[in-house]
């Protein structure tokens, strides 16, 4: 687990030995730059930054405020929390002026006790880890909604969402778009023969193949029973029926199911390529897909059938 980074500038040497002691050197690094162009040159060198303390009396700036415009103009400290020490006890046209800005959440004399000023460092830090936790969740919870709880693909729902962006990008940019629609030949006798929990196997099996053939970049979709969609940006024709074609290959030479039950699988496949920026219905798409592989499965099978979209019309 990598430590929590908390960054001081201008820190009176004495205040970061005193807050060192504080925080766990275990889950804490505490790294303290002496003048705000010290940190500003250094400070993409830090990913992941928890916590600032800033000092208001800074060898290079007058007002640390510029530093505190400068640190929230950074991606990487953009949102975090920052708290100025104060060289004065009374300061409070400071403070006030500091906190009407925005851009403090903090703000406190240098010399208040390291316990207090840790406790309330320590407020930021309880509130920034909830933050990350309810980010974590939220980012599970769009995953579980977006996948296929079986193959762990993306579901349909996403699929249409993906397609949505893709072909409005086509249009802008006018690259080629193409789809697959693939289907196991004759699934429905792997249910009847070996039970459903067997056929949930093999599209597990199916899915993770699919997936290891086609690139990183390509949409990997469940869009219904045992038909899988591939969206390929970036793919004419002819690099996508070579897609395609290596997909039925590996279909063909691998062992589906379990060692005492090993099956010998084909698919069919139905291709499209839009390769113009006319504007392109997904409903319609989708149904012209399905009509290439409908045509596949009724020609005899493991075959690959399509064309490009606006031949299709």
């Amino acid at each position: 687990m990598s430590k929590k980074i908390i960054i001081g500038v201008g820190i009176p040497l004495e205040t970061v030995e005193n807050l060192k002691k504080q925080f766990d050197p275990e889950e804490f690094e505490f790294v303290n730059f002496p003048s705000a162009q010290e940190l500003i040159k250094n400070i993409n060198t830090y990913t992941d930054i928890n916590l600032i303390f800033v000092y208001n009396q800074l060898p290079d700036l007058k007002d640390c405020q510029e530093l505190c415009i400068a640190l929230r103009s950074e991606t990487n400290t953009e949102t975090v929390p920052i708290i100025v020490l104060s060289h004065m006890e009374k300061n409070q046209e400071e403070k006030i002026k500091m906190l009407k800005s925005g851009l403090v959440d903090g703000y406190l004399h240098y010399l208040v006790s390291p316990e207090e000023l840790t406790a309330y460092a320590n407020v930021f830090l309880q509130r920034q880890a909830l933050e990350d936790e309810l980010e974590e969740k939220n980012e599970l919870l769009s995953t579980l909604s977006n996948t296929d709880e079986l193959t762990k693909l993306f579901n349909r729902r996403y699929l249409i969402q993906r397609l949505e962006e893709e072909l409005k990008r086509i249009q802008r940019y006018n690259y080629p778009l193409s789809c697959i629609m693939l289907d196991l030949d004759h699934f429905k006798q792997v249910n009847d023969k070996f039970g459903h929990a067997h056929g949930d196997l093999v599209l597990e099996q199916l899915s993770f193949l699919t997936k290891k053939t086609v690139r990183a970049t390509d949409i990997v979709c469940r869009y219904g029973g045992e038909e899988i969609v591939i969206v390929l940006p970036y793919t004419n024709y002819d690099g996508a029926y070579i897609v395609a074609r290596r997909l039925r290959k590996r279909v063909e030479e691998y062992a589906f199911g379990t060692i005492d039950k090993s099956l010998e699988l084909t698919i069919s496949i139905g291709l499209i390529t839009v390769d113009n920026n006319d504007r392109v219905d997904i409903d319609t798409l989708l149904q012209v897909l399905d009509q290439q592989l409908y045509e596949a499965k009724n020609t005899g099978r493991n075959k690959t059938c399509g064309g490009l979209y606006k031949d299709k019309k």
